[in-house]
């Protein structure tokens, strides 16, 4: 029965980073500086929001829609740029996650989850992410200027991440609301 979870939370996962990717890339083609890249990434919230309920299984998710997506045009041709790229969806925020149990005092199991821990752990995840990505991109001879390819992920992951996880407490906090009629 746990497998069975599992692998629904994997596929789960999968399908919306997916779907939240290509919503990203049609609600914000203006601010798109590169064809993986802009001014706001919407994914890296779900990223943070499936590592944080899920754990490992949510960055296997991560990582399996962000080389699906990958595979398409986004890294057309270059397969070795696409699964580094994937794995580094699983991975930042998973590396993140445990930086921040492990020295920022985020519990293991969230209780006590504060917005200010939340916010510590948005702007961790996004430069890590940011170092992260652009290193591999760097070493896989496409990443260009470091710091300005750093800014702009880390800008795009931090906006991105916000309006994601703001959104879905406003969506949570209202849920009691819309139940009561």
């Amino acid at each position: 029965m746990q497998l069975q979870k599992s692998v629904w939370v994997v596929a789960m996962t999968a399908l919306a980073y997916m779907g939240l990717f290509s919503f990203n890339q049609f609600v914000f083609p203006l601010l798109d500086v590169s064809s993986a890249r802009g001014l706001v990434f919407l994914p890296s919230g779900l990223q943070l929001i499936a590592v944080l309920l899920f754990v490992e299984w949510g960055a296997l998710g991560l990582m399996l829609g962000a080389l699906a997506m990958g595979l398409g045009p986004l890294y057309a041709g270059d397969p070795i740029t696409a699964m580094g790229a994937a794995l580094l969806a699983g991975l930042a925020p998973l590396f993140a996650r445990a930086l921040c149990v492990r020295y920022a005092a985020l519990d293991e199991d969230l209780h006590g989850l504060s917005g200010a821990a939340l916010l510590r752990l948005t702007v961790i995840f996004s430069a890590l992410s940011a170092l992260l990505g652009q290193l591999w991109l760097l070493g896989r001879n496409q990443g260009g200027d470091l710091w300005a390819g750093m800014a702009l992920h880390f800008t795009g992951d931090l906006l991105g991440a916000l309006i994601v996880m703001y959104s879905a407490k406003l969506v949570l906090d209202r849920l009691p609301q819309l139940s009561r009629g």
